[in-house]
């Protein structure tokens, strides 16, 4: 959820916590977001143990991920990366630049690169397709696997 969070530039609120709290800061195991944190291995705290940690890939874990409202949110927030760097009148290089390395920490191969351009470029709303983009990088392996 953290790593959703920086990459999108949207901090999910959890209720009866301050507004910048991050989930790893959450004290109580029956705080969350939907089930999320719990559906991708959140421990019960029950013991200071890392084995209640899981840490196995799941259907549930894969159908959030591609259609799971959390992610969806975040992705299309009208406060969120996207929206500010296309209000804020970036270009295509730059705000592709900034989806790698927001989300995968390191910038765009010069192959990945060229396919995000062609893609924002395609036609259709800038915004939706930059959303695509992020989307699909929240969805690699890069990411699931780095954070």
């Amino acid at each position: 959820m953290d790593g959703v969070a920086l990459a999108t530039g949207v901090r999910p609120a959890f209720p009866e916590v301050p507004p910048d709290t991050r989930a790893e800061q959450l004290a109580d195991p029956h705080v969350g977001k939907d089930g999320f944190l719990d559906l991708f291995g959140r421990p019960s705290r029950e013991s200071s143990c890392e084995c209640e940690r899981r840490f196995d890939l799941s259907l549930p874990q894969a159908l959030n991920l591609v259609n799971g409202r959390v992610i969806s949110d975040a992705v299309s927030d009208g406060n969120g990366r996207i929206a500010k760097a296309i209000l804020g009148g970036r270009s295509d290089r730059d705000l592709v630049e900034e989806l790698y390395f927001a989300s995968l920490s390191r910038p765009p191969s010069a192959e990945e690169l060229e396919k995000g351009l062609k893609y924002l470029q395609t036609g259709g709303g800038r915004a939706a397709r930059a959303q695509d983009l992020l989307w699909a990088l929240l969805n690699s392996k890069a990411f699931l696997y780095n954070y």
